[in-house]
């Protein structure tokens, strides 16, 4: 029971817009069931992670996520309702709206063409791509002989990379209504940029994202995006594996242990573990980061309080990660909360983040009536890039600043500019004619 208890709570916590917006436009929460099903419902039920950890770990773990969840469900309402109270009314939100997409697709062109010739051109200053190289995990993660080779293109890539992944859907969606040849051809370069570099992660969601689009365009749409995605999470939970047997390279499967296809998926979604194995390091000491992984991520490199360093160093801050080929650990908003500032953070952090989360979704969902499908696909990109990095405000990270500041740069090419009135001169005040003096009657005879 209580290994139930704890996936539902690390589920609510990714699922929980769905309490406040129900609607098949809803699609990074689309996206985040997918995810759920793959990180937590499969690894949580059907195999054996559990029995690694000690009860008193497995207790707490539990604990920390079910109360941030709880935390995080009150502050999603609490956003909602203020912001319910607070919108523009439809007509004022449709006036604002530019419904030309000329502007926009210029600068779409632009942005992701100067971002594809940038991604490419950082392959080639580095000399291998990850899909290709002799230890793809390594060469992913940019670890070990690649790491040198990674640095003399790490901005280009860096800020590449962040456009592309951020830009996918937007360019595919902007494609497929356009049938413009230049934006196919376009779309399909930028997605092979991101698909040889192996961000898993990426490379889904980004065409996810796109059929989701498509999907909810008609009522009966979901019907084949639902199963759809969680059927693709899964699969591209063991991508690796597959794609080393289509290679023929060892080092892509050797991550992968087990004896069934639930083994293999926990294998390449260890959140659970990866977490449970955190916590346990983390109740040997008072290792609380209050509150400075939360702007560790906005300084470049590896930075000791950066959060995805901080999740592999936190009993030896400082230490050297150059050699682990691992990204971090993802963390839950109940854990991050626990980890900075104890059970005064499981309790504040996922409300606070909650409560951006349902204020946003609010605003969503009062202009999304009056949007065209490119309008809905511009600004749910704003909310994936922007909005996220708000909610998920205690994970702060420099790489997410190109693809916020393109996203903001789209929206603001749909917007118009309110009109400032000019005040009309005042008119001279015109002398009105004087009637002229009737004549008396004369007086009545008598």
């Amino acid at each position: 029971m209580l290994t139930i208890t704890a996936v539902i709570a690390l589920s609510l916590q990714m699922i929980a817009p769905y309490l406040i917006w129900r609607s098949r436009w809803n699609i990074p929460t689309h996206l985040a069931a997918g995810f759920c099903v793959t990180a937590y419902v499969i690894p949580g039920l059907f195999t054996d992670v559990w029995d690694r950890f000690s009860d008193d770990t497995i207790r707490l773990f539990t604990q920390i996520n079910a109360v941030g969840a709880v935390s995080l469900c009150i502050g999603i309402f609490l956003g909602n309702s203020i912001g319910a109270r607070t919108q523009a009314s439809r007509i004022a939100i449709a006036k604002r709206l530019r419904y030309d997409p000329g502007k926009l697709i210029w600068r779409v062109m632009l942005v992701v063409t100067v971002a594809t010739i940038g991604i490419y051109l950082s392959y080639w200053i580095m000399g291998f791509i990850p899909m290709f190289a002799e230890d793809p995990f390594s060469a992913k993660q940019f670890k070990g002989i690649y790491r040198d080779m990674y640095y003399r293109a790490a901005y280009p890539f860096r800020f590449s990379f962040s456009i592309l992944s951020a830009s996918i859907p937007l360019i595919l969606v902007l494609a497929w209504l356009k049938r413009s040849p230049y934006l196919m051809m376009l779309a399909t370069f930028a997605f092979l940029a991101i698909f040889v570099s192996l961000a898993r992660a990426a490379t889904a969601t980004g065409v996810l994202f796109f059929l989701g689009v498509l999907a909810a365009r008609s009522q009966l749409g979901m019907r084949w995006y639902y199963p759809l995605v969680l059927l693709v999470f899964p699969f591209g939970s063991v991508f690796y594996y597959m794609l080393g047997h289509v290679l023929e390279v060892q080092a892509l499967q050797s991550a992968y242990v087990g004896e069934s296809f639930s083994d293999y998926i926990s294998s390449g979604a260890p959140d659970i573990a990866d977490q449970l194995g955190w916590l346990y390091g983390f109740m040997s000491g008072d290792y609380y980061s209050m509150g400075r992984t939360m702007y560790g991520g906005l300084v470049p490199g590896n930075y000791q309080w950066n959060p995805s360093v901080w999740t592999l160093t936190f009993n030896d801050v400082g230490a050297d990660i150059s050699e682990m080929v691992t990204g971090g650990l993802r963390l839950s908003a109940g854990e991050w909360g626990y980890a900075n500032f104890g059970w005064y953070g499981v309790v504040g952090i996922p409300m606070l983040s909650g409560f951006f989360n349902g204020l946003m979704l609010q605003r969503i969902k009062s202009a999304l009536p009056v949007m065209n499908t490119i309008q809905i696909t511009a600004a749910l990109m704003l909310y994936s890039t922007l909005g996220m990095q708000i909610v998920q405000f205690y994970f702060l990270s420099i790489h997410n600043i190109p693809a916020i500041a393109v996203a903001v740069f789209f929206w603001l090419a749909i917007i118009r500019k309110k009109s400032v009135r000019v005040p009309t001169p005042a008119r001279r005040p015109t002398a009105r004619p004087v009637p002229r003096a009737q004549p008396s009657s004369p007086p009545a005879r008598g």
